[in-house]
């Protein structure tokens, strides 16, 4: 496995037809007033809620995990229990995935990373994966590959000439990775461990992910004028008092983050069995500060973007 080092603060690897850099702050700005490839058309993105539960068991909801394909290339953000299944039944080949991105490393994000990895390869897949993440993704990929599950890439090396390949990359704000067909902005949020939001962008189309957070002006920046916000919306209103104590957002809440950033389009997700047939309430809710389409989400829901 290869890791990524730090250089004065900024991580960059440059390889080859892409570029990898990740800046402070002070550049989100104006990453943001210029266009992604300005001058080319957009490949269409298609979103797939691969996982619009929560931490909490649920027979109708896997775990965290959200598909963004761009053209043919499938982005898979966050990968909690139940990702992997989830992937099938939409028709996702988890060998197509080269890139995983985690908004946080709490387990019901990010528990099912080391087994789509080691499926992946042992259904045939070429290449690497390049796993995105928070301050501390190194060190969960590390530990994961190296002490936990050490005969995963044992096994790969083994039956094949090429063994498991996992490059981490440590994100803060500003600029993740950029590509011919797209780029992908990330920004801090707010709850209690080092967490991330990112934006994708091909063309003029941008989807926005929250994660796990409590309303965020950081977020709030990089949803500016996107498509469509995916935002975390664990409880219901009358539960606000528990979301502030576990750092999470009430429907209300998330429809003023949607208004004030000007989306188009809003999807609750993350949603705890609490939210149960309340859904439709919910989105009433959301929708008493944000005047565009407001969608609660299901698992294998698919948005065109």
């Amino acid at each position: 496995m290869a890791f990524c080092g730090r250089v004065q603060g900024c991580i960059c690897i440059v390889s080859t037809g892409e570029l990898f850099c990740f800046l402070g702050e002070a550049r989100i700005n104006n990453l943001l007033r210029t266009p992604c490839h300005s001058g080319r058309k957009g490949l269409e993105m298609k979103v797939v809620i691969t996982g619009s539960g929560s931490s909490w068991p649920d027979p109708d909801r896997s775990s965290a995990s959200h598909v963004i394909e761009v053209g043919s290339e499938p982005l898979l953000f966050d990968c909690g229990p139940g990702t992997g299944m989830s992937l099938m039944k939409a028709g996702i080949n988890p060998t197509a995935i080269n890139r995983i991105f985690l908004t946080h490393l709490h387990m019901d994000h990010s528990l099912e990373v080391p087994s789509l990895i080691f499926e992946s390869y042992l259904m045939g897949k070429n290449g690497k994966f390049d796993l995105y993440g928070p301050t501390g993704t190194a060190y969960f990929c590390r530990i994961l590959l190296e002490k936990v599950y050490p005969y995963a890439p044992e096994i790969v090396g083994r039956i094949r000439k090429e063994g498991l390949k996992v490059t981490p990359h440590e994100v803060a704000e500003g600029l993740v990775c950029q590509t011919k067909k797209y780029r992908v902005l990330s920004a801090k949020t707010e709850h209690g461990i080092p967490g991330i939001a990112f934006r994708i962008e091909s063309g003029k189309s941008a989807v926005v992910i929250s994660g796990d957070t409590r309303p965020s002006k950081s977020l709030i920046r990089l949803a500016r004028g996107a498509d469509l916000l995916i935002h975390e919306c664990s409880f219901p209103d009358d539960m606000i008092e528990f979301a502030r104590t576990t750092h999470h957002s009430v429907p209300s809440e998330v429809g003023e983050v949607a208004n004030q950033a000007g989306v188009k389009k809003l999807v609750l997700t993350h949603l705890f069995p609490q939210c149960k047939g309340r859904e439709r309430e919910m989105v009433r809710s959301a929708n008493s500060k944000f005047s565009g389409k407001v969608i609660a989400s299901h698992d294998l829901l698919e948005i065109k973007v």
